[in-house]
């Protein structure tokens, strides 16, 4: 028999409890977090749990990159909560309307652009804002409403939290750091389908391992990266900036780990030797990308991160941190040696044969397939195309 979380502003009966969620929920209220937790797993339960505990405190801002999922979240808030006091702003609404709509929501759903754009007329303030959620986090970049509204909750709130929720940083794992910095995030809370207070709540499914031989001129280039990546892991750890080692076998989630300490270490004293270690921290971070991309992406997707990095070294507002990595003669070598590499990766063949396998089998089929990266999404449609 489900049991059911139980709050004075909650509807009975209408929110199932899960430890996990609760933990996670618990941890965001120490210090500002990105919360990181797959799909279906219920990021917005543990939201609404860190809301519950801060709307005594002052208004909550509930942002959403789209109107859609603005309108979902509002649906969902309205479905759950006892309170009448929260209101839904979209660009749809006038500004003397989204100026009596912010004056009388205590939790206020809407898209950043709305609120980047009343915040620049003056209409509104965040100084009474006592937690602002920003969900699809990994958005948190460049020049996207979420970073100017962060920086100006920073400055005006009297009692700040922010809480980011997202279900992968995926392809902008690299920019973890710069997500973390923009919204002030302090600590990193993770959760994957194989731990044991999560696996309770996942469906059964079949897997099916398929093992491929990835060609020795792959294998080569990784190598080689992975000889860089220990250049910049060895000279991290002889600074001494952070009491934990890493090495190439550090996993990611240790590394951004690593980086969100740095940061918050950064806002407290202004550390020559931590600036420093949060620059190579940035490196090692791409270097890491890279391996990862050469030993299950192949060549292409390897070859257009490169371009990109290229990109950004080569821009006025590009990251020190390319501009580093493509100015080393060692990266140059590797360059060369992909853009002469003639193998390729094994997967895309193995994905048709799958494919097609299902497809004689059962030609009705519907089926999802799923890729780490963008890059890999766009060549591997190519390729069956």
């Amino acid at each position: 028999m489900a049991a059911y979380l139980e709050h004075p502003r909650l509807l009975p009966q209408t929110v199932e409890k899960r430890l996990f969620q609760m933990d996670l929920a618990a941890q965001a209220l120490q210090a500002s977090s990105l919360i990181v937790v797959p799909t279906g797993l219920g990021k917005t339960i543990i939201a609404l749990m860190v809301l519950l505990a801060r709307m005594d405190k002052g208004r909550v801002l509930f942002l959403a990159p789209t109107k859609p999922l603005v309108e979902q979240h509002a649906s969902f808030l309205q479905r759950v909560l006892r309170d009448r006091d929260r209101v839904m702003m979209t660009g749809e609404s006038p500004p003397e309307v989204r100026m009596e709509l912010w004056g009388r929501g205590g939790i206020v759903v809407s898209t950043p652009q709305v609120i980047e754009n009343d915040l620049l007329s003056r209409r509104i303030d965040l100084a009474d804002v006592s937690l602002i959620i920003f969900d699809e986090a990994h958005r948190a970049v460049g020049g996207y409403a979420y970073v100017y509204i962060a920086e100006r909750y920073r400055r005006e709130a009297k009692n700040p939290l922010v809480l980011g929720i997202t279900a992968s940083p995926g392809s902008q794992s690299e920019k973890i750091a710069e997500i973390c910095s923009n919204l002030g995030i302090e600590k990193i809370q993770t959760r994957t389908e194989n731990d044991p207070d999560v696996a309770l709540f996942v469906h059964e499914r079949e897997i099916e391992w398929v093992k491929l031989t990835v060609p020795g001129e792959l294998l080569a280039i990784r190598s080689s990266i992975e000889e860089l990546l220990q250049t910049r892991i060895d000279e991290l750890n002889r600074l001494g900036a952070s009491p934990l080692r890493i090495s190439t076998k550090s996993s990611k989630k240790e590394l951004l780990g690593l980086q969100a300490s740095l940061m918050s270490s950064a806002r407290v004293s202004a550390n020559k030797s931590i600036f420093v270690a949060i620059s190579l921290l940035a490196e090692i971070l791409k270097l890491y990308h890279a391996v990862e991309l050469a030993e299950t992406q192949g060549p292409d997707a390897l070859a257009r991160y490169f371009q990109r990095l290229e990109g950004e070294a080569l821009s006025r507002s590009g990251s020190k941190a390319s501009r580093r990595i493509i100015q080393d003669p060692r990266f140059r070598l590797i360059m060369v040696s992909l853009a002469d590499l003639k193998a390729e990766h094994p997967k895309p063949a193995a994905a048709r044969r799958i494919l097609l396998e299902q497809i004689e089998a059962n030609p009705d089929s519907r089926i999802m397939v799923f890729t780490n990266y963008r890059d890999t999404a766009t060549a591997l449609l190519q390729f069956l195309k």
